[in-house]
């Protein structure tokens, strides 16, 4: 991306972010009170807004099919990784549940964007720091509990549209560990439209939610065939895709 372009596209993320500010002053009291429920409420219209509006301004169309039909309460969202795309993606595609991201640090260092996607719940992955991030875990499984839901990207690095890489042990324990349901989702294009070209470009993109998968009665035994199946699942329909 040139210096051009780029500053085009930070300008316009910066635009559509101040008609959120209200969001964000209901959000901080929200959570100042402890009041889960609202504060979910209007993280959800804060997705609702933000997503929807790059969708649109870049004429770019998300392709959802599937099972939307989401269970109730915090849900782990997990998903191949194509590109930073896939945040804006989640956000036009599934309209009905507030979630955060399960992200590395390097998001927060982007001046203005890193308040908003640290308000929305999201957390943060310091690479290389074993407690940080034992720490972070233990923080989203509290959330869960709390049927706040999240975004997972277990390969760990962008694919930028390349084959999907295996997942990193241990991705699932969110889930596993609060006993909420796994959903699984495939996404394809968003490398495509959002980052191959140095500027997003018009088109479709694809976004399946497989079915949700249960975790309250997996053994710990049992919980490295079930990350298995999970990953099986994504990587079948993007085969069926391509």
């Amino acid at each position: 991306m040139n210096i051009w372009n780029a500053l085009r596209l930070g300008a316009f993320i910066l635009t559509t972010l101040v008609p959120i500010r209200r969001n964000a002053r209901e959000i901080d009291r929200a959570r100042a009170e402890g009041d889960d429920a609202r504060e979910q409420e209007w993280i959800l219209r804060s997705l609702n807004y933000w997503g929807p509006c790059l969708f649109r301004h870049y004429k770019v169309r998300a392709e959802v099919s599937g099972d939307l039909d989401l269970p109730d309460g915090g849900v782990l969202f997990v998903s191949n990784h194509e590109g930073f795309g896939d945040i804006p993606l989640f956000m036009e595609a599934i309209r009905t549940k507030q979630f955060g991201f399960v992200a590395k640090e390097e998001l927060s260092r982007i001046p203005v964007f890193n308040k908003w996607i640290t308000r929305i719940r999201s957390l943060m992955l310091v690479r290389g720091d074993t407690k940080e991030t034992l720490r972070v875990f233990a923080e989203g499984e509290d959330m869960l509990r709390r049927r706040f839901s999240l975004v997972i990207f277990p390969e760990g690095h962008r694919s930028r549209g390349g084959p999907m890489q295996p997942f990193q042990k241990g991705s699932l324990r969110l889930a596993l560990r609060a006993r909420v349901p796994i959903v699984p989702v495939s996404l394809k294009g968003s490398w495509e439209r959002f980052e191959a070209h140095g500027f997003p470009r018009a088109g479709v993109i694809r976004f399946h939610v497989h079915p949700a998968i249960e975790t309250k009665d997996v053994a710990k035994s049992e919980e490295g065939a079930l990350a298995e199946r999970v990953e099986t699942i994504i990587r079948s329909k993007l085969a069926e895709w391509s």
